[in-house]
Order: C-alpha cells, then sequence, then structure tokens
C-alpha cells in the first residue's frame, strides 16, 4: 500500500511539473503570434491578454495611453503592443519599447544617436531607463527618398520574400529599389521600403472603412479585400492599417 501510495504521488508530482513547464512555454509561442497589433475579443482582460502575448499589463497600459481604465476595454478595440512602430507622416515616427530594448541599439536601429533620441523624447531623464510600452519618438530617415504613397513599414515577422509575395514583386526588385538593404535576410520592424511605381498603398486613419477606402480610389470592397487576405472582416480595420489600393 506505502509503495502504491508513493508512486501515486510521484505521478501527481511529475503531472504538476509538467503542467508547470507547459504553462511557461504557451505565452512565448503565442507572442509570435500577437504581432504588432491585437484585436479584443469578448471576454479579453489586460492581464489576459498580457499573458497571451508575452508582456505585462502596465506595458499594455504605456503602449496605450488612450486605456484610462485597466479593467475597461471592449471588443474590437485594437492594442499596440511592445515592438510595434507607429508610422507618422511627418520626420518622425512612435516606436513602442519591448523588453530588452536600450536606447543605445534602437539608435543604431534607427540610423540615428542617443543625444537626438532624447532631444525627441524629453521625457526621458536618465538615458540608461526607459520602460517596456514606452512610446519612444524616432526620426525617420531621410535615405532613401520615396515617393510619396510608395513606402511600406516593416512590420513584425515580415520578410523580403513575403513582402514581395504581398505587393507582387520579386525580393530582386525591392533590394534595387532599396540599396541600404546589405543582407536580403535581414529587415527590422520599423523600417521603410520604397515599393515599384506600379503599386498604391493606403494607411488607415481615424474614421476610415474600407467602403469609403474603396469609392475614394474608385475600386470596390470585395477587390481590397481580394488584395489584401489579411482582412478577414470588411468592418475591421484599424488606424496605421496599410491597405493594398492596386
Amino acid at each position: 500500500m506505502k509503495v502504491k501510495v508513493f508512486t501515486l504521488v510521484k505521478l501527481i508530482t511529475l503531472a504538476a511539473v509538467l503542467l508547470s513547464a507547459t504553462a511557461w512555454v504557451q505565452p512565448a509561442k503565442a507572442q509570435a503570434d500577437c504581432g504588432d497589433k491585437y484585436s479584443v475579443v469578448k471576454g479579453d482582460t489586460l492581464f489576459k491578454i498580457s499573458l497571451r502575448c508575452g508582456t505585462t499589463v502596465n506595458a499594455l497600459m504605456r503602449a496605450n495611453p488612450h486605456i484610462r481604465y485597466r479593467n475597461l476595454i471592449y471588443p474590437g478595440q485594437v492594442l499596440v503592443l511592445p515592438g510595434a512602430i507607429i508610422p507618422d507622416t511627418g520626420s518622425q515616427d512612435i516606436y513602442i519599447i519591448k523588453r530588452g530594448d536600450t536606447l543605445r541599439e534602437l539608435a543604431n536601429r534607427f540610423d540615428t544617436t542617443v543625444a537626438r533620441l532624447l532631444e525627441l523624447n524629453p521625457g526621458i531623464g536618465n538615458a540608461n531607463l526607459i520602460y517596456e510600452g514606452q512610446r519612444l519618438a524616432v526620426p525617420i530617415s531621410s535615405t532613401p527618398d520615396p515617393q510619396p504613397g510608395q513606402t511600406y513599414v516593416v512590420h513584425r515577422g515580415d520578410t523580403l520574400r513575403k513582402i514581395a509575395a504581398r505587393f507582387d514583386t520579386t525580393v530582386d526588385v525591392l533590394l534595387k529599389l532599396n540599396p541600404q538593404i546589405k543582407n536580403a535576410n535581414l529587415i527590422y520592424n520599423g523600417q521603410r521600403l520604397v515599393l515599384p511605381e506600379s503599386v498604391t498603398i493606403y494607411m488607415v486613419v481615424r474614421g476610415d472603412t474600407l467602403r469609403m477606402i474603396a469609392a475614394k480610389y474608385d475600386t470596390t470592397v470585395a477587390e481590397l479585400m481580394k488584395l489584401n487576405p489579411g482582412i478577414k472582416n470588411a468592418n475591421l480595420i484599424y488606424p496605421g492599417q496599410v491597405i493594398r489600393i492596386r
């Protein structure tokens, strides 16, 4: 009897260890699936989303300052996540700091200096102290000089091959248009790429609908969805989203 009880205890302990290991592995896997943005669904809470996407509630609050109450989010709401970049039409973009980032690394990544980043972000009092989810203004590289409307901002998970397929072009064409890319396998989130002149893209702004965009460019909602298979719901697009028009 004692042997059986001892064996049962060992099995229960082993099962607990395995479950614990699984619990640690799953958020890391989910983080890769979350991408740069997350659309809230019914039953979500910031705590659940933070676990699913490998971040924290505080980081989500910093990244999304429009959320005033951590217990009040709603289905369809789009949250930006650490590591995302919010394109701007001016001289700078907004980068959402992710875990492990440093100003020195970000300065190299965005082809600038720590001093310049501090100048653009006067709220940072200590260059060695930045927080996950914090919004950081970063300068837009002046090279190359793309034509208006023909710039694509790289998102997490993008590769040149995926971008080429999305815009019906080739990796070779993209490399020719973007001589700053020295390694076809090395592009980074937030990098701006020049697209072929034959491609027309549009960046969604607040208040847009697919119907409005289709009317503006003399096309149809069905055609836009065909060109943008990532759009699963014609009624759900978000500010900053890049839509291929032609």
